[in-house]
């Protein structure tokens, strides 16, 4: 399959992560009092998310996987045919309640939000990485 759409997701990540991170980092301490970097930290988590969804979809798409009944189930569907491994699936997926909360305009919890920053956002990362090493290691052609 093309590397350069898998490449270009990860830059998108790798942007988004960057950014969400710069705005909990300027100073922690008043993160909590701060709409604009909450807000500006909550877009970059789902704009990294979503773009993890979209290189998933497109791995599932060009390797004839299946098709996913939503977002969860990309991971899943990665994870059944051994392109991750099961614990990043369950990470990815609770990254996924976050924004799914985000999306619906619910009230998401800003502790989740912070535990993300903390934590989560490295599992997009690995994500991201690791597809693009698969399909490297692959030597598949382009469908």
């Amino acid at each position: 399959m093309d590397d350069a759409v898998l490449v270009s997701k990860t830059a998108t990540i790798a942007r988004a992560v960057r950014r969400a991170r710069e705005e909990y980092e300027k100073d922690p301490t008043t993160f909590v009092g701060d709409i604009t970097r909450q807000d500006a930290a909550t877009l970059n988590v789902v704009r990294a998310w979503e773009a993890a969804v979209e290189m998933g979809d497109y791995v599932i798409g060009a390797c004839a996987l299946g098709t996913p009944a939503d977002e969860r189930a990309v991971f899943t569907l990665l994870h059944e045919a051994g392109w991750i491994d099961a614990g990043l699936a369950e990470e990815l997926k609770r990254t996924g309640e976050f924004c799914r909360a985000e999306w619906d305009y619910q009230a998401a919890p800003l502790p989740a939000l912070v535990t993300i920053i903390k934590r989560g956002l490295d599992e997009l990362q690995t994500f991201a990485n690791t597809l693009v090493a698969r399909n490297a290691a692959s030597g598949a052609p382009v469908p």
